[in-house]
């Protein structure tokens, strides 16, 4: 995509700003300079590119399975095959670490000018990288990263102790949040147009930063006992029917749109996009919408173009009782899965969240749910972290689970769909229609029919991963290897053992930049801290 080139052009800026003189041969002049790209412009940045980042990496993609080869390209793709090599990490790692480095500039800028506010959104941004680096790769460098000439070859910190820095960091950045909002003479300036993610409100902000917080301690709460952090700030974080949505004023035309629209939709001639053939929703996503009666399911998925069996063999639907369906998924990893008409493929509802061209592409990116709060504070009170019990529990989830929903009311309530097959548009509100889902005579969804913890707490993380579904996949994955809920399968192409990928190789640019420090792991084995266990799991079956 082309927003690679703002990226080269920002942050070579700052790796190069220790060239003074103008005429320098060592310096480019189409680079930004440190002192010359103003916070606003970083900040803009920083925050576009996370959006892209995010929502468009194919690779965490597959590793939450939400998505998987379709039948209509050739080819082996490593994070379903499990052949990862170190090149297949590098810009995992380097984004976010160019990020950082950019946001430590955001910060210099900040204090230099006691500016409170950007202060603290810096350090929540900063946090946020870092968390994912540690969930991606484990120990990572992060007292001797991003600090230019002085640190070429960074030590590797333990994640644990990662952990343990940004939970004091993003404190520190709640600080700055308050120093702003309790400011009487702080004005927010130009920060409401540079702001793409909550547009200035430093009150929205410190709101997002507890919900920050409070996804640190879950993730290590199976390791660590947080109860009691996690009960000091279970009511300061996002309301669940909040979102964090960025939009720098998408618009439709080439590289100016939604990233997933863009991305996994159709480009600004209303072509389907290279991606939206090449990949598809996994049988498993499909699956648990269809078989528990979701409405989702029009909106996440859209139906087969043709009811007839795949040409090339690759698929009985009869076999399995599915041939009049119109909503079948693809099982994750099947490298010759059936062709593209003869499987479902990446909802328009959701890129577009209705079903307009027109509007999808300027439609808002979803960047933070409050759904996601819900769904931990559920479980928290699942595991008596916090106060209230099943009863709290259950209103957690239920609450949880409505406002998933909300957030696609209008294409839930579309009738604008020209897709045969596509499921009717829901008669009422997204409200009642999720209401009538959580009382079905269905287990799987209906808490009062569960009857043991892990049958909840299985509704609880399954929900949670469905509703993540295009918003964002590291969060999606890095849950799922937590709580091993929902229970995925190994993929059908992998080419080593019976475990599930729990981690990535360290990049290629470490072990030729910073060899002493590289390290060789094993991608089943090397458990990251906050990940209990990785056992062998079967293989997911093919339509055959």
């Amino acid at each position: 995509m082309k927003r690679k080139s703002l990226y080269t052009l920002i942050v070579s800026g700052l790796l190069f700003c220790s060239c003074t003189n103008w005429l320098d041969v060592n310096h480019n002049p189409n680079y930004a300079l440190e002192e010359t790209a103003t916070k606003d412009l970083l900040l803009s940045f920083v925050e576009n590119d996370m959006n892209a980042d995010r929502t468009t990496y194919h690779g965490l993609q597959n590793m939450c399975q939400h998505l998987t080869k379709s039948g209509t390209v050739s080819g082996t793709y490593p994070f379903l095959t499990g052949l990862l090599a170190p090149q297949n990490s590098d810009g995992y790692w380097s984004s976010r670490y160019a990020r950082i480095m950019n946001l430590k500039s955001i910060m210099k800028k900040a204090i230099n000018e006691s500016n409170a506010g950007y202060e603290g959104i810096a350090g929540v941004l900063t946090v946020i990288n870092f968390r994912e680096l540690v969930d991606i790769f484990g120990d990572v460098p992060y007292t001797e990263a991003a600090l230019g000439n002085d640190y070429l070859a960074p030590k590797y910190d333990k994640g644990e102790d990662v952990y343990a820095g940004l939970l004091k960091d993003i404190d520190t950045a709640i600080e700055k949040l308050d120093e702003a909002i309790n400011d009487a003479t702080y004005s927010l300036g130009t920060l409401r147009k540079a702001d793409i993610f909550c547009k200035g409100d430093l009150k929205q902000w410190r709101r997002y930063a507890y919900s920050v917080k409070l996804s640190l301690l879950m993730r290590i709460s199976e390791v660590q006992d947080v109860a009691a952090q996690v009960a000091a700030i279970a009511d300061k974080g996002l309301d669940i029917n909040e979102v964090i949505a960025g939009n720098p004023g998408y618009y439709k035309a080439d590289d100016k749109m939604n990233h997933v629209y863009e991305y996994w939709g159709w480009t600004y001639l209303d072509n389907e996009s290279t991606y939206h053939k090449q990949v598809v929703p996994t049988s498993q996503l499909v699956d648990e919408l269809r078989n528990n009666n979701d409405p989702r399911l029009r909106v996440y998925i859209d139906p087969r173009k043709s009811l007839a069996e795949d040409k090339n063999g690759y698929a009985d639907y009869k076999k399995h009782g599915l041939d009049k369906e119109y909503y079948i998924g693809v099982p994750y990893g099947q490298i010759f899965p059936a062709g593209g008409d003869y499987a479902s493929k990446i909802g328009l509802g959701i890129l577009a969240k209705s079903s307009s061209k027109v509007d999808g592409p300027q439609s808002d990116l979803y960047i933070m749910p409050g759904a996601l709060v819900g769904f931990y504070l559920s479980e928290a009170a699942l595991r008596g972290m916090i106060g209230g019990g099943d009863a709290k529990a259950k209103e957690y989830y239920e609450k949880a689970v409505t406002s998933a929903m909300k957030m696609y009311e209008r294409a839930l309530q579309d009738n604008g769909y020209t897709m045969a097959g596509v499921k009717d548009p829901i008669s009422g509100s997204a409200e009642e229609a999720a209401a009538e889902f959580l009382a079905q005579d269905n287990k799987a969804v209906n808490w009062d029919l569960m009857t043991t913890t892990e049958e909840k707490m299985c509704a609880i993380q399954t929900q949670k991963w469905i509703s993540l579904f295009m918003i964002d996949p590291l969060e999606a994955w890095s849950e799922q290897r937590r709580t091993d809920y929902p229970v995925l399968k190994v993929s059908h192409s992998q080419a080593k053992g019976q475990k599930l990928i729990i981690r990535f190789p360290y990049p290629n640019t470490e072990r030729n930049l910073n060899p002493n420090n590289f390290k060789e792991i094993d991608i089943y084995e090397s458990l990251i801290f906050w990940d209990k266990k990785n056992e062998p799991r079967e293989t997911v079956s093919d339509y055959l």
